[in-house]
């Protein structure tokens, strides 16, 4: 048996990208969610430069299929900022949302899989066909102040 490489269990049903987000950080203005911390099965990377408000890409790439099953974005300190976070699957925007301010340290948002590591409830990942994008915005001028966390898989 030949594994279509934009089927994800091998059975006769295709993998279906993911069109839109609704959870707890759907709504604009969301309160971010403290005490995250990075879980250890996925790559942890901390911002470099940001200017304000302008969206910089955690992840961009086009041509293959997957799903990422972790993704979560979170403060690394006090200072008061928004965070903006867009996700673009297949060319469709299915996700732009902007928080209320965050001013504690680990508080951010979750998109896919766990809140933390000591936290076992879990987001559905976001899956793709052909092509993810992942970007976010501080409403600050800044470096260094948040950290993102990224489990992905990909098929082709």
């Amino acid at each position: 048996m030949t594994l279509d490489s934009r089927n994800l269990t091998g059975s006769s049903t295709s993998i279906q990208a993911t069109k839109n987000l609704y959870n707890a950080f759907s709504s604009a203005g969301y309160t971010a969610v403290g005490s995250m911390s990075a879980i250890s099965t996925a790559k942890t990377s901390v911002s470099g430069a940001l200017t304000a408000n302008a969206l910089v890409d955690l992840i961009n790439e086009s041509g293959s299929a997957g799903y990422i099953s972790q993704l979560s974005v979170y403060a690394n300190d006090a200072t008061s900022r928004t965070l903006r976070i867009v996700i673009t699957v297949d060319g469709a925007s299915i996700y732009d949302v902007t928080s209320a301010a965050i001013s504690s340290g680990t508080s951010g948002a979750v998109l896919a899989g766990a809140v933390s590591s000591t936290n076992p409830q879990a987001l559905p990942p976001i899956y793709y066909t052909n092509s993810i994008r992942v970007q976010y915005a501080s409403s600050v001028t800044e470096t260094g102040k948040f950290t993102a966390t990224l489990a992905r898989n990909q098929v082709t």
